[in-house]
């Protein structure tokens, strides 16, 4: 997802000082504000699975009113305005999605054979920079609307919106719903996979402190495909664009809307009170402007009525007054309209849909304080991520059925996944959070006795099956490798990148500054108390409520990559190593852990293939945890109690966008293509070989690595570069691979990675 946020036009902002960063939705202590008020002067804001569900606003008066006493309860004289950020919320760190992509409604049976979005859920399309059904491609990854015909390989047609960037497309048949960035005074920030990820000083990871006022608008724009590109109709909304996802041709988009208060240069709470209590409705809800069929319309988005809050005392978590989130619901088939949205009182930086169910999940991070909203004692915050369910099984409106929510928070969207009706949820949890049991040996994963107090910088024992990168190991019967001096462009043995099979199990390299490449990444912070738990929530009633629980993952460490698989989760935790958990969720009361591996590195982004083998795209790293660049590992999951990797590819210095964002991985299963973006060395001579003081002569690019997997090798097939531009995305079309970038299209053999076309588009 991402976020922009901004200030009130022509006003100064209103400063709302804030104590908490946490807007849960549905959010609640585990005992009522009364009793709470009567035994202890104190309280805390560690949620629990057990949420009040939402309640509807049943008049202009009631929102008002509501909405003034949450945003009052944010403004004290003891806080800086600085919201409290909830560790990782939206953190960097991609998981992987199967193949899924551009409606097939469309697809003409002459088609040749394609790849599309790399989407988390089967039959659950993505918004993404490209589209294609086999017969065209589409990409706004200039800004503007680009149509390829596959067959000759020309531009077919474009269409640029005055005032505004295309940033992400989706289609359905002739029509194609483009997503559009309409201006802000925040730069966007990416994270997750590809989407939102936090502002600095902001809200998006913070769980959704108050900001003030917004002059942040969502655009959303229908266009006719079946000739030239054609508008047929154009929305905006007040508020940024979170996410999207859509089912055949519905597509639901999740757009987070902030209050319009604005007042002088005075900017202390007494003032910012004041302002809060003259509010109106018109102030917090949401507008919109449409111009669709000839004609323009402007208003509220939703009407009071249609406004949902968390059945809590105003401020408290779950509504602090710090924002709005609709969902829009738009069949592509259709005219263009304001999306019939529900709306909730609450804020949002994760969204996970399947095809039944949409969820809205919101990282938050909170402090102990007092009946008079002073923060007390100096523990560590308590972590949550608060859940909100919506049925999306047809294709109207959609409808609020639950809430609930987990300690700790996620990566990113693909820390979420449903199976048979209960939702699965990964999360990282802090020290303050009550679910982290005392720490010890009894309470560390099976076979972990060291990473509890092992100090950051020092080495761990190396596992057997632990591959040195830049080095060859000896072929085996699981696989061999080439040697890297006879890859294509002739780099150097050990340079741009090498494949490498298991070692005899010793790690040999050494743990010194010297060897470490000259931008190779800091080791990760390590995070004292920390852990990761998997929770299995089922629906009951309007509540989501936990059912099964598997914790001690990664003690001292975070996750980095999370991947659900059927009735399997794959997670990787780092610090210094790279923990990869096999967890068995077929009994969801009973989930467990079932097997562990520890390898230098991490894995990102996680990404099943067929015959038990798991694909992850990540850093490789020393034996302390300093990052040393990409690699792609291949892993044996077929034993999940002895999971294994067989074969590794590293780029030293390297770094991937796919580690970042899913969509820009592509996975080919007809002959075992992956390809990844790169940015990274192109020939990084031996260290060793360079005198004290001489410059480091390695040189940096940025292409597409494309590799092929063959049972359990992963070899080089080539390298794919753009004039002067950075590549995004890749396609398969036939036997063609196409890569997008800002500058154009690049149409190669998808054997051997030789060029057939290329094709401007900047």
């Amino acid at each position: 997802m991402r976020i922009h946020d901004g200030s009130t036009r022509g006003a100064a902002a209103l400063p709302i000082f804030v104590l908490a960063a946490g807007l849960v939705v549905g959010g609640c202590t585990a005992s009522s504000s009364q009793d709470r008020d009567k035994t202890d002067p104190t309280r805390t804001t560690a949620l629990t699975a057990e949420e009040k569900p939402l309640t509807a606003f049943d008049s202009c008066g009631a929102l008002v009113d509501d909405f003034r006493a949450a945003a009052l309860r944010t403004v004290t004289e003891h806080s800086d305005g600085v919201p409290l950020a909830a560790p990782d919320a939206g953190a960097p760190a991609a998981a992987p999605k199967s193949a899924e992509g551009m409606s097939a409604d469309r697809a003409a049976p002459t088609a040749p054979e394609h790849s599309t979005t790399n989407t988390q859920e089967v039959g659950v399309d993505e918004p993404d920079l490209v589209k294609s059904d086999g017969r065209r491609v589409l990409t706004v990854a200039n800004g503007r609307l680009t149509v390829l015909d596959t067959a000759s390989h020309r531009v077919t047609g474009s269409l640029e919106v005055p005032g505004a960037r295309a940033t992400e497309v989706l289609v359905s048949g002739d029509r194609a719903l483009l997503i559009l960035d309409a201006g802000s005074n925040l730069p966007q920030s990416r994270g997750g996979s590809g989407k939102m990820a936090p502002i600095p000083g902001g809200s998006g990871g913070s769980g959704g402190s108050m900001l003030p006022g917004t002059n942040t608008q969502a655009r959303f724009v229908l266009v006719d495909l079946t000739a030239a590109p054609r508008i047929l109709g154009d929305l905006t909304v007040d508020g940024a664009y979170a996410d999207a996802r859509q089912v055949g041709s519905t597509a639901r988009i999740v757009v987070r809307s902030r209050p319009r208060l604005s007042m002088t240069t005075d900017r202390s709470p007494d003032k910012a009170k004041d302002r809060i209590r003259r509010s109106t409705a018109a102030d917090w809800l949401p507008q919109f402007t449409l111009a669709a069929n000839g004609r323009t319309e402007t208003g509220n988005l939703v009407g009071c009525d249609r406004v949902s809050r968390p059945a809590t005392r105003a401020g408290d978590p779950g509504h602090t007054g710090a924002a709005t989130v609709s969902v829009l619901s738009f069949d592509l088939t259709r005219d263009l309209d304001k999306g019939d949205p529900v709306t909730v009182a609450a804020d949002v930086n994760n969204v996970y849909a399947s095809q039944s169910n949409l969820y809205l999940a919101i990282s938050s991070s909170r402090r102990a304080v007092s009946r008079d909203e002073k923060v007390i004692g100096g523990g560590p915050p308590t972590t949550n991520t608060a859940i909100t369910q919506l049925d999306i099984s047809g294709k109207g409106t959609p409808r609020l059925v639950a809430t609930g929510s987990v300690s700790g928070t996620m990566i990113n969207e693909y820390a979420m996944s449903e199976l048979g009706g209960n939702l699965r949820v990964a999360t990282t949890l802090s020290p303050g959070d009550p679910t982290i049991p005392q720490s010890g040996p009894g309470n560390l994963p099976p076979g972990d006795t060291t990473r509890s107090t092992t100090a950051p910088g020092s080495s761990v024992p190396v596992p057997p099956g632990n591959a040195k990168p830049g080095t060859l190991a000896p072929s085996t019967a699981q696989g061999s490798a080439a040697p890297a001096d006879s890859a294509p462009g002739g780099a150097p043995n050990g340079s741009a990148g090498s494949a490498v099979a298991p070692s005899d199990g010793t790690d040999t390299r050494p743990n010194t500054p010297s060897t470490r490449p000259p931008s190779a990444g800091p080791p990760i912070a390590p995070r004292s108390g920390s852990e990761s738990a998997v929770v299995v929530l089922a629906r009951n009633g309007d509540r989501l409520t936990q059912v099964g629980r598997v914790g001690g993952l990664g003690r001292t460490e975070r996750i980095m990559g999370v991947r659900f698989a059927g009735p399997i989760a794959y997670v990787v935790t780092f610090r210094q190593t790279d923990p990869l958990y096999t967890i068995d969720l077929s009994d969801p009361r009973n989930p467990r852990t079932v097997g562990e591996l520890k390898i230098n590195g991490y894995s990102a982004y996680l990404h099943p293939i067929a015959d038990g083998r798991l694909i992850g795209v990540g850093q490789d790293a020393t034996d302390g945890g300093m990052r040393l660049g990409t690699q792609v590992s291949l892993f044996d999951v077929r034993a999940l109690a002895d999971p294994t990797r067989v074969a590794q590819y590293t780029i030293p210095n390297g770094s991937s966008q796919a580690e970042q964002d899913a969509h820009a991985f592509l996975y080919w299963p007809k002959d075992g293509t992956v390809v990844v973006p790169v940015t990274g060395a192109y020939s990084i001579p031996d260290r060793s070989q360079i005198a004290p003081g001489e410059k480091y002569p390695g040189t940096r690019g940025s292409y597409a690595l494309v590799l092929r997997v063959d049972g359990t090798r992963i070899v080089e097939v080539g390298r794919v570069t753009h004039p002067g531009s950075r590549i995004l995305r890749s396609l398969v079309v036939g036997d063609e691979l196409w890569t997008v970038s800002a500058a154009g299209v690049s149409v190669d053999r998808l054997a051997d990675v030789r060029q057939v076309a290329w094709i401007p588009i900047g």
